[in-house]
């Protein structure tokens, strides 16, 4: 006979139940019986008083439970106020009335009467534990931390949602204003932080280290998406880059209680919410009305009571009264079931980790006991159930898995919130977006004011203590304004008024003290009264607010040390500053990398180059790339702006940019303007401070549209390119052919001009690649890389295609670039089958390809002022065909170089690309030829040794390379 030894159960994971209890600062120190106010009110006789009474229940039985709290500091701000306690003790008297009342309504109804006489025992049972603590619930909350039966974290001061603050100083005086606040209370720093709406965004977590916390919660996205992805996923808690712990919400166990569909609090059973007498009598009995009036707000607006007679029953308007008794089996059948799932969780994970795993389940306080009125039953039963029935699950404090597993794996939390989509939208969206430009704009006067008084010094008529209380309630008045709870109102629609209400009257009476600060001239009486009526965060200290970092006067290098270095650096050489409307990584056409090229050439000569660009996501406002200044600047515009309109706004923030530049002491000694689009800051920098300007003009309305200007827009383009060439000292061209169309349509002296072409870097030989998937290795590629815009001629070159194919079947034409005809010409390119390639904007490995795969590269233009895609061809040493026109025309010698075809005729086309084709030898000596010319002649170093020397006869300075001569 076999002996079975029975497996003695084994603890297989952790269950940290955390219960978020928040209210904003709702005092009315004037008004009583106010809406706002019975928010407090009911969530005392409901959740707190409740919930207190739940861990004496569990304490006298020795039930070792453990529960994580966290507790708002406004909130504590109404759980210790005088007056708030005083207030509710009258509406505890006035409940106790009403259920007395009741009674005797319902004398004839022994359903609802049954009901009646248990509110009335019920609210007497709460008035004395009230009294039991004396009114003061925080000293009972401490006791049981002080027990480790539970752990209390703070929160940020006014629940303030962080990731949409503008400024690190905001963020940080929210935070250690609710660490100081919390040490007055309980007695020790909080170990752990609720971040208002679990909301989270890069660097907070070095804010919350420097504050001295260990450990916040996020929502389960900001672990899941985490980098790297977190290998035990969201059963452990994973450590951020500064070391603090981020714990993240377990969906599964939060959905089974939060859930609208299928939590536990939608149960028919329960107590329905939504059907209070407050609402239900009256509406027609003149005696009922009578009989509830009392107990309304002295408005005569209808709220909540708390007594509420039926169950939810079903989806409908139909209800059946409420059996306390059932309501509260079914308490002990859900909390069974909770844990039976926690137990399959635990049993599951325990087997694929390293360590016991956790389920994070965290909820608003106030669900248990004022929406869900059964909820603190539930937490008894789960308790008690975890202490007695099973050992597989444990309930746990976060600081107590800490202690267990210090060490986890490191990651960057995913931007998120525990609201709508993970993301920041209740507290972003039409309806509230209005707020933050004036919250940001108070954050940074309230970080002017608190750096600029950092010592509270005697400087003026104010005294240091009124000047110290001033800045303390302003920064008061600014914290309440940034409350989550009145943007969330605002998305939720409620009580919609008083959000709007509360958000412009704390900021107007910031402002206000900030003025009288301002002018030395602090209304006493004024400032009294706002200490009396907002008397939260008696912690908050105005010096959170000093400048963490000081400021440079250029917006875009944010840090003084930095704008120093850079004066340092460029203060003893001539400054030549560019103006380009695109920079890389911005690349919408051939300008932004003819300026790229050429302002590197010249930092490569020593010359001091910054070119004035503007912003784009993913690149740095300033850097130093390459030994070029990058001054990258964010314009404003709405959506929808036309790019005319928008080079507008462009010039304005340039020339501001300039302006702050130059006032601030910053060099500069010439302009280089590239095209209209920076024709104003030229225009108007050049003028000011009488400096020489430089125009290249890359292109003009009149040579893309072949010298008709149809539009008002051609009109005004061109104009702006005439004006630009009037106020330069020289004038910059690519080529010969634009030298005679600059100098002809704006009438400009020749000796004006000058012919830099465009260059190009030839790089070591890239490996080979392989050639790409849809061009085989008997296909004969014809290879065509720009913009598909008319003035490019991609159309001709189709037209090509019959005259080509005819000779050449197995030719295929690719065709890499997007532009406005993309459409146009693939449709007319439908007709020859695979033989016809659109690749669209292509990578950078993909173009290499490309060019490797093709046997003749084709530039059909009708107008080209340069054409640096030719030197992309010559560079990769492959034959080229190109339209004798413009400055393309000049870049090669025909049946030397390569082939120009005449510019637009079909056929003259057709023979060149075929003729390559059908001559490879040849065509392979001219590529060489080509390759050869672009090494003498094309070359960004010899071009910017000639730009050099055009420099230096407008600056009077010699090259950098030499000494400078002094003027």
């Amino acid at each position: 006979m076999i002996n079975r030894i029975k497996q003695k159960p084994e603890l297989k994971g952790y269950l940290a139940l955390v219960l978020h209890a928040h209210l904003p600062f709702i005092r009315h120190q004037h008004q009583e019986d106010v809406l706002e106010e019975r928010w407090f009110y009911e969530a005392m006789t409901e959740t707190y008083l409740p919930l207190l009474e739940v861990m004496n229940h569990l304490a006298e039985d020795q039930i070792d439970f453990r529960l994580t709290l966290s507790m708002t500091p406004t909130l504590l701000s109404l759980l210790s106020d005088p007056l708030m306690q005083m207030r509710y003790r009258a509406y505890l008297t006035k409940l106790i009335a009403l259920a007395d009342a009741e009674q005797a309504r319902l004398a004839k109804n022994p359903t609802f009467l049954a009901l009646a006489k248990q509110y009335a025992k019920r609210f007497r049972e709460l008035q004395q534990l009230y009294e039991r603590y004396h009114g003061e619930l925080i000293p009972a909350f401490k006791q049981y931390q002080d027990l480790g039966l539970i752990e209390i974290v703070t929160c940020a001061a006014t629940h303030g949602f962080l990731p949409l603050m503008k400024t690190e100083e905001a963020i940080r005086a929210q935070i250690m204003t609710a660490v100081r606040d919390y040490e007055r209370h309980f007695a020790q720093k909080p170990r752990g932080i609720w971040l208002p709406e679990c909301g989270y965004t890069l660097g907070l977590d070095r804010i919350l280290k420097q504050a001295g916390i260990c450990y916040f919660f996020t929502d389960s996205t900001a672990v899941a998406f985490a980098s790297p992805q977190p290998n035990r996923e969201l059963v452990a808690p994973l450590l951020t880059p500064y070391g603090v712990t981020a714990f993240p919400r377990d969906p599964e166990s939060t959905s089974q209680v939060w859930s609208a569909e299928h939590g536990y609090p939608g149960d028919y059973q329960y107590r329905e919410y939504y059907r209070d007498i407050g609402w239900d009598l009256g509406w027609q009995d003149p005696e009922e009305w009578a009989h509830i009036q009392p107990h309304v707000l002295p408005t005569r607006e209808r709220v909540n009571t708390g007594i509420k007679y039926y169950r939810i029953t079903g989806k409908g308007n139909q209800k059946e009264p409420y059996n306390p008794d059932i309501a509260l089996a079914k308490t002990a059948e859900h909390a069974a079931d909770f844990l039976a799932k926690r137990q399959k969780q635990a049993q599951h994970w325990y087997h694929w980790l390293d360590r016991k795993p956790i389920m994070v389940s965290p909820y608003d306080a106030e669900l248990f006991g004022h929406w869900w009125y059964e909820g603190p039953s539930f937490l008894e039963q789960l308790c008690r159930k975890m202490f007695h029935d099973q050992i597989t699950v444990k309930m746990i404090t976060p600081s107590e898995y800490l202690e267990e597993y210090p060490l986890a794996d490191v990651g960057k939390l995913n931007e998120s919130s525990w609201g709508r989509n993970h993301s920041a939208e209740v507290w972003l969206n039409g309806t509230n977006d209005w707020i933050y430009h004036h919250l940001h704009q108070a954050e940074e006067r309230m970080i002017q004011l608190a750096t600029k008084h950092e010592h509270l010094a005697r400087h003026g008529k104010l005294q240091p203590g009124m000047l110290k209380r001033a800045l303390n309630q302003a920064a008061r008045e600014l914290m309440l304004a940034q409350s989550s709870d009145w943007a969330f109102i605002m998305d939720s629609q409620t009580v919609l008024d008083y959000a709007i209400r509360r958000t412009k009257q704390h900021l107007g009476s910031f402002h206000q003290l900030c003025d009288q600060i301002d002018q030395e001239a602090v209304e006493n009486s004024f400032l009294a009264a706002l200490e009396g009526s907002n008397n939260c965060l008696p912690a908050i200290d105005y010096s959170d607010y000093i400048r963490i970092q000081k400021l440079s006067p250029i917006p875009i290098i944010p840090s003084l040390a930095d704008w120093e270095t850079c004066l340092a650096e460029t203060k003893h050489r001539p400054n030549v500053f560019m103006l380009a409307w695109e920079y890389p990584p911005k690349q919408v056409g051939g300008l932004s990398r003819a300026v790229h090229e050429l302002s590197e050439a010249l930092a490569a000569r020593g010359e001091i180059v910054h070119v004035i660009t503007t912003s784009v996501q993913g690149a740095p406002a300033f850097e130093k790339r390459n030994g070029v200044y990058v001054h990258r600047l964010a314009v404003d515009h709405s959506g929808d702006t036309h790019f005319y309109h928008w080079t507008f706004e462009m010039n304005l923030a340039m020339i501001d940019h300039l302006v702050r530049w130059r006032e601030n002491g910053g060099r500069m000694d010439l302009l280089h303007a590239h095209d209209w689009m920076v024709y104003h800051t030229a225009r108007e920098i050049k003028a000011s401070y009488g400096l020489p300007l430089i125009a290249t003009i890359h292109a003009t309305e009149w040579g893309r549209n072949q010298g008709n200007l149809y539009t008002d827009l051609q009109n005004k383009i061109h104009q702006m390119e005439w004006k630009l060439t009037y106020e330069a000292s020289r004038v910059f061209v690519c080529s010969s052919y634009m030298k005679e169309e600059v100098g002809r349509i704006f009438s400009l002296p020749y000796d004006k001009i000058s012919v830099h072409p465009n260059g190009i870097e030839i790089l070591p030989s890239e490996a080979k690649l392989g050639r790409p998937a849809e061009v085989a290795k008997q296909d004969k590629a014809i290879f065509y890389i720009g913009r598909l815009v008319y003035e490019k001629g991609i159309q001709i070159l189709l037209d090509a295609m019959p005259a080509i194919l005819s000779q050449l079947p197995q030719a295929k034409l690719i065709i890499a670039g997007s532009g406005p005809m993309e459409g146009e010409l693939r449709a007319k390119a439908a007709q020859y089958g695979d033989r016809v390639l659109f690749t669209g904007f292509v990578s950078d490995t993909y173009r290499e390809q490309l060019y490797q795969a093709a046997d003749v590269c084709v530039i059909p233009s009708l107008y080209e002022p340069f054409g640096i895609v030719a030197l992309e061809a010559m560079a990769h040493k492959k034959p080229l065909v190109l339209s004798d026109t413009g400055g393309l025309a000049e870049i090669i010698r025909h049946g030397v170089d390569g082939f120009k075809a005449l510019p637009g005729h079909v056929d003259s086309l057709a023979w060149h690309i075929a003729e390559i084709l059908l001559q490879p030898q040849h065509a392979r000596r001219m590529a060489d030829s080509a390759y050869q010319l672009l090494q003498e002649h094309y070359q960004w170093g010899h071009i910017a040794a000639n730009i050099q020397l055009e420099y230096l006869k407008l600056t009077h300075y010699q090259p950098a390379t030499q000494a400078i001569v002094t003027v």
